[in-house]
């Protein structure tokens, strides 16, 4: 399990971000309309710590750490990542920014170049930047493959000589090559077998012990996001439902999303089986692109009131450490499902 941290200096500070993509509906003379994959969210992380954003597919959390890293764009908001607005930042600025934030992929079957040996794949992120000579890529490069424990003579060979596990420590190691201030973990061990993500999620903690990694990480499995964060945010629909500390989130959830979300997670613990009731959440999500007024899980909400179909819940905080979005959440900090 994770020590908490004490350092309380903010890396990144993401307000109100928004990104909307335009849809096709009707006919010619239909109006526009937009989808709002991410809608007005807002988060923070403090340098060396690891902030998970968690949900079921099309929550959006996928999306909005694309738009932290500028890799789709965002419709407005603001991404402060250390003393840079990251969203203001063009050409050159940009470019030399992007070396502070670094991605590794869910897919490490698809995210290298099957035509590139292991050595460039490596190198590429340092070429495309203009960081260092040749010689002094070569060190990093070295040094990289022992950090994640990959031999030297496999610097050589090319991605489909190496198994799942070796080829997202490729892709570890190609994200730690710029040496970023951030990386965004998409899912990096949901295409890998059990075993290996295991070894994965150690390798990720182990280089942030080291190095002092700060994590955006993405993920819908909270089995592994509980060993591997420092507090977590739950999407839903676009929209953060609730945002607390590891301790708080596991021990106390208190958005009936989050709480069925959890009771899915299975455990070792027969004790913890026992007294763990199983949510299930019954029907669709609504329509993304005409979203209803009030809570956006109120059609599935198996204890949502009348309040919660006509006004949208604000993310609100109970403490320093627990924010949620719910009508039925009181101060007392006490789940609507107990």
């Amino acid at each position: 399990m994770r020590e908490e941290t004490n350092n309380s200096a903010e890396l990144l500070n993401v307000e109100n971000l928004t990104v909307r993509f335009p849809v096709k509906r009707g006919g010619f003379l239909s109006r526009k309309a937009y989808l709002y994959a991410v809608d007005d969210i807002s988060f923070s992380i403090k340098r060396g710590e690891t902030l998970a954003i968690v949900g079921e597919s099309g929550s959006g959390k996928t999306t909005a750490a694309l738009a932290v890293a500028r890799l789709v764009n965002a419709f407005k908001g603001k991404v402060q990542l250390g003393e840079h607005n990251f969203l203001e930042l063009q050409d050159e600025a940009l470019r030399k920014a992007r070396a502070k934030v670094q991605f590794i992929f869910q897919d490490p079957y698809a995210s290298l170049n099957p035509r590139l040996r292991a050595e460039a794949i490596v190198r590429e992120p340092l070429d495309s930047l203009g960081i260092a000579s040749p010689q002094e890529q070569q060190v990093r490069v070295n040094e990289l493959f022992k950090s994640v424990g990959l031999r030297p003579e496999q610097q050589r060979l090319f991605p489909h000589q190496f198994s799942g596990g070796q080829r997202q420590r490729i892709g570890i190691a190609r994200a730690l090559s710029t040496q970023p201030e951030l990386i965004i973990c998409d899912e990096p061990v949901s295409a890998l077998d059990v075993a290996v993500q295991a070894q994965i999620l150690n390798l990720l903690r182990r280089l942030q012990s080291e190095m002092g990694l700060t994590y955006l990480f993405i993920s819908h499995d909270l089995g592994v996001v509980q060993h591997m964060c420092d507090s977590v945010a739950v999407m839903y629909m676009g929209k953060i439902v609730e945002h607390a500390s590891r301790k708080d989130l596991f021990n106390n959830p208190l958005h009936p999303y989050t709480s069925a979300l959890l009771s899915a997670v299975p455990s070792v613990d027969k004790k913890r089986r026992a007294e763990t009731k199983r949510i299930l959440i019954p029907g669709d999500p609504p329509d993304p692109i005409d979203p209803p007024k009030g809570c956006r899980f109120a059609n599935r909400c198996p204890v949502a009131r009348s309040i919660c179909k006509e006004k949208e819940p604000p993310l609100r905080a109970l403490s320093s450490t627990h924010k949620v979005a719910c009508h039925l959440v009181d101060e007392k900090a006490k789940s609507p499902l107990l």
